[in-house]
Order: C-alpha cells, then sequence, then structure tokens
C-alpha cells in the first residue's frame, strides 16, 4: 500500500510540475503570435503612411511591443517562482555520484543539439541585460525521472540574464533521457553555463 501512494504522488508531482513548464511554452506561443500580428498590422501601416507619419508610427509599435514583452516576461516570472520554490536550488558544487552504477542522463540529440536550442531560446534583448565586457550566468536544473525538466535556477550578477537563461533551459522541446542506477531512472540535477559578450 505505501509503494502505490508513493507511486500515486510521484505522478501528481511530476504532472504538476510538467504543467508549468507547459505553461511556459504556452505563454511563449501566445506572446509570440500577438507580437507577430501586430508586427503585420503596422507593416502595413508603415508601407500606406507617409514620410512625415512613418517616425510616429514605428514609435508607436515599438511600444506596444516592448508593453507586450514586459507583460510576457511578468508571466515567466510568476511560473519560474513557482517551480523554483518547489524545488528550490542551491548553487553548491554539483557533481555526479563516483559510482560505476551511475549514468548520467542525456538529451536525445546530444549536448551540442541541447546548447542550440537553448542559445535559439534565450532573449538576449531583454530589457535589463545590459553591461560591459561580459556577463555569466550557471544554470543548474532538475531532471525528473521521466527525463522532464522540472525546475531551473540561473546563478549570476545580473538576475534578468539569469532568469532568460533559466526560461531558455526550460523551453527545450525534447525529454532527456533520464539518469539511472542499476538501470532505474534517477533525479538529476545538471549545469549549464552561458556567456554574453558585450562589444
Amino acid at each position: 500500500m505505501k509503494k502505490v501512494c508513493s507511486a500515486i504522488l510521484l505522478f501528481i508531482f511530476n504532472f504538476y510540475f510538467s504543467q508549468q513548464v507547459e505553461r511556459l511554452k504556452i505563454i511563449k506561443e501566445k506572446y509570440d503570435a500577438e507580437i507577430q500580428n501586430m508586427e503585420s498590422s503596422y507593416k502595413d501601416a508603415l508601407t500606406k503612411a507617409s514620410l512625415r507619419k512613418r517616425a510616429k508610427i514605428a514609435l508607436k509599435k515599438d511600444n506596444e511591443i516592448s508593453s507586450l514583452k514586459l507583460k510576457r516576461d511578468q508571466e515567466y516570472e510568476k511560473e519560474l517562482q513557482n517551480m523554483q520554490s518547489a524545488y528550490p536550488i542551491s548553487d553548491s558544487n554539483l557533481t555526479a555520484p563516483k559510482d560505476e552504477r551511475y549514468i548520467l542522463p542525456e538529451y536525445p540529440d546530444g549536448m551540442d543539439a541541447f546548447k542550440k536550442e537553448i542559445a535559439n531560446n534565450f532573449n538576449a534583448e531583454s530589457q535589463g541585460i545590459q553591461g560591459k565586457g561580459t556577463l555569466q550566468s550557471i544554470v543548474i536544473f532538475i531532471i525528473e525521472k521521466d527525463g522532464s525538466i522540472i525546475t531551473a535556477k540561473g546563478f549570476g550578477e545580473n538576475p534578468t540574464f539569469n532568469r532568460e537563461a533559466e526560461i531558455a533551459v526550460l523551453l527545450t522541446q525534447k525529454k532527456w533521457q533520464p539518469a539511472t542506477k542499476d538501470g532505474i531512472p534517477q533525479r538529476a540535477r545538471l549545469r549549464v553555463p552561458f556567456t554574453l559578450k558585450f562589444d
């Protein structure tokens, strides 16, 4: 009976956290569509407007798109806080267990594909990502026994950069091959570095 209850609780938690990650993806799709529609509608207005009115129309478009991006970022922030409060992550040194029977998780297409996907997901134009030289963040994320990423936390000096790095990791599409020990799936913590250089 105890094993059955544990299995049911594990299923409920997995479902709950996969829903939170799914909500991030829904937020992204919703605002991507709204921004695309707004750009399309203003494109028509800009082509029909006189040279004099184009600057005003472009400014209005930029303001409205900035407003949409701010709303999107606020929704992202709320979801991230929910995820991170459920699974707090510290910046303690993360090392894989030194055990031959432990196999690290693997991304289906390999780490290079994972890094490329998070680079494509990363929003470098986010307000608040400013600086000189180099910004760095280390994102620690948890891969559940079913291969889904259930939370991520960025550690670096710029909070906005950390948040955008967390979102980039959480928006990846594919499930991981989970870590195993003696063939039994295990929850795992991994880390990925982010670096942004300013000219």
